[in-house]
């Protein structure tokens, strides 16, 4: 979500978690980001500006997953950036018509699913920050990389949201579960494995 969007509190009143947990998620996520580097990045992501892309990559993606644990918001600040900078990456290798229809169906794919839901069930489900998290991702790993994403950000927001659902059995209300930390793990898996995937 963004600034803009609808506040988030207002459908789901337990968005936010604690600083703590929320930092122990990072750091979490920031160890299976190094494993997943080690085991299948390191084999093909060799050159010194691979390198730094998956390093200003990863902060991002860990930095967004963070504040979406703690605020429930995806940042324009910071996933406009990351869509102009994938392309950009994408550009310079000389990929960019594929990575250019990554960004636009991955936020139309997210967008459409907002608009249905909050057609359907009559209040915000999805935000567009999702939106804009998932246009960079395929902006960084181009439009054939978008079915892992979602595979993979979808079985670890499922996985979460059993997880919630068994803690909060006797909370009344709908409890929110961001996606942003669960679509950036699969943004980071695809470009892990990247050179597999496009095999």
């Amino acid at each position: 979500m963004t600034e803009a969007d609808r506040d988030p509190q207002q459908a789901f009143p337990d968005v936010r978690i604690s600083a703590r947990t929320a930092l122990l998620v990072s750091v979490g996520l920031a160890a299976i980001y190094g494993l997943l580097f080690s085991v299948f990045g390191s084999v093909h992501r060799t050159s010194s500006i691979d390198l730094i892309a998956s390093l200003g990559l990863g902060t991002a993606l860990l930095l967004l997953s963070y504040i979406d644990l703690r605020t429930g918001l995806l940042l324009d600040i910071l996933t406009w950036p990351l869509v102009a900078f994938g392309l950009g990456f994408a550009a310079y290798q000389e990929t960019l018509i594929l990575a250019l229809s990554g960004a636009v169906v991955g936020y139309a794919l997210i967008a459409g699913l907002a608009l249905i839901w909050r057609q359907t069930r009559g209040y915000e489900g999805i935000g567009l920050g999702d939106a804009k998290l998932l246009a960079a991702g395929g902006a960084w790993v181009g439009v054939m990389g978008l079915p892992v994403i979602l595979l993979v950000a979808s079985g670890t927001g499922l996985l979460t949201a059993l997880t919630v659902s068994q803690r909060s059995r006797s909370d009344s209300h709908r409890v929110a579960i961001v996606f942003g930390p669960s679509l950036a793990l699969g943004i980071w898996t695809v470009w892990c494995v990247g050179i597999v995937v496009a095999a």
